[in-house]
This record gives structure tokens, C-alpha cells and sequence, in this order.
């Protein structure tokens, strides 16, 4: 039997509607992802740009923290060599200077404060 010969069903209405609809729906989803694609391509060379700028800043900025880092280092080393000068050069003052403050003298023998 030829597909010819075979009479045509009839088409249900609904059939033709759901079908109608199918189609729209295909056709909008077609044009979202053709809309998407399009923004995807306007947005790029500012997120490549925007990706490349926080790059930079990210170099400069761990370069500006290794500057500090040193500077930083050096004036320790620097306060610490005046630190042990200064101890060389007067040792019994360094020395009262680190010391605690001495205890009153009750104490010292044992007794209260009166």
C-alpha cells in the first residue's frame, strides 16, 4: 500500500494547537540562545579587559607588600643594632632599665605592709 492510498487522518484540533505551540516554543528558545550568544560575545572583551586589569593590580599589589615587607625588615634590623649598641655602651643602664621595679622593702624581710 502506497502512503498515497492511505487516506489522510483527520487532524485534531487540539493536535494542531499543542503542535502550534511546540513550534513558538522552539522558535523563542531558539532566539534566547541566539540572544545569549550575541550578549556572551558583546560582554567578553570587557570581562577579558576587567580579568586583566584585577591581574595587574594583584602583581602590584603583592609587589607593594614585598617593598613593605623589606622596609619593614630593615628598620628592625636597624632599631636592633641601636638596641645592642647602646647595651655595649651602657650596660648598667640598659640593665636598670630592663630590671623590675624592686619590691618595697617589708616584703622583702617578709612582712606585710603595715
Amino acid at each position: 500500500m502506497n502512503p498515497q492510498d492511505t487516506p489522510e487522518k483527520p487532524v485534531d484540533p487540539a493536535e494542531r494547537t499543542i503542535e502550534t505551540a511546540r513550534r513558538y516554543a522552539n522558535e523563542a528558545l531558539d532566539r534566547a540562545d541566539a540572544g545569549v550568544r550575541s550578549l556572551r560575545e558583546d560582554v567578553q572583551p570587557t570581562i577579558d579587559a576587567l580579568s586583566a586589569r584585577m591581574q595587574e593590580l594583584a602583581e602590584r599589589s603583592k609587589a607593594m607588600a614585598a617593598e613593605t615587607s623589606a622596609q619593614a625588615r630593615e628598620k628592625l634590623n636597624e632599631y636592633g643594632e641601636k638596641t645592642s649598641a647602646y647595651v655595649a655602651q651602657q650596660p648598667l643602664k640598659s640593665m636598670a632599665i630592663a630590671a623590675p621595679p624592686a619590691p618595697p622593702l617589708p616584703l622583702l624581710r617578709g612582712r606585710p605592709p603595715a
